[in-house]
């Protein structure tokens, strides 16, 4: 192996450092996908999660490289309810994906569950008593601080 080899091989393999950026997750098929994606600020890396994915599992397999404090997802929903990808979750699913969405947040154990944070960007998904119930499970599931909004509009994670 030559010098310049040697150097190159042990660069890669010293720079196992996980991927710390925000992650926006954007459903394919959400209302104006295209122009999502245009405003959302560059510190910020973007997925976009086909229709026919499994959703959640597809957050999850991004996740596991990555080593992020904050997740957006950006995608339809209805009160207690998000659509990504062909995936629902809701009240009724929580149970069912509960094992992935605890790895979402897996992070040294220094990090503080105030700097975990779960941005839900989908119709009404946190609007009355089933959407608040809903948040509050998911929170206590991811281990993460969640704001949700009840419609999709600018904040700071679209330019302004």
């Amino acid at each position: 192996m030559s010098s310049l080899s040697r150097q190159f091989y042990n660069l890669n393999n010293t720079s196992e450092r996980q991927d710390e950026r925000g992650i926006v997750f954007i459903n394919a098929n959400f209302d104006n996908c295209d122009t999502l994606i245009q405003q959302i600020v560059p510190e910020l890396r973007v997925i976009v999660v086909s229709p026919h994915a499994q959703g959640i599992q597809e957050v999850s397999r991004i996740l596991d490289t990555s080593c992020c404090q904050e997740i957006y997802i950006i995608a339809q929903g209805s009160p207690g309810c998000l659509y990504l990808g062909s995936t629902e979750l809701s009240l009724n699913t929580l149970i069912n994906h509960s094992s992935e969405l605890q790895s979402w947040f897996q992070n040294p154990a220094d990090v503080m569950l105030d700097d975990r944070r779960l941005y839900l960007y989908g119709s009404d998904v946190a609007a009355g008593d089933v959407g608040e119930e809903f948040i509050t499970k998911l929170s206590s599931i991811v281990g993460a601080t969640i704001a949700a909004s009840a419609k999709v509009a600018k904040s700071h994670v679209l330019q302004p």
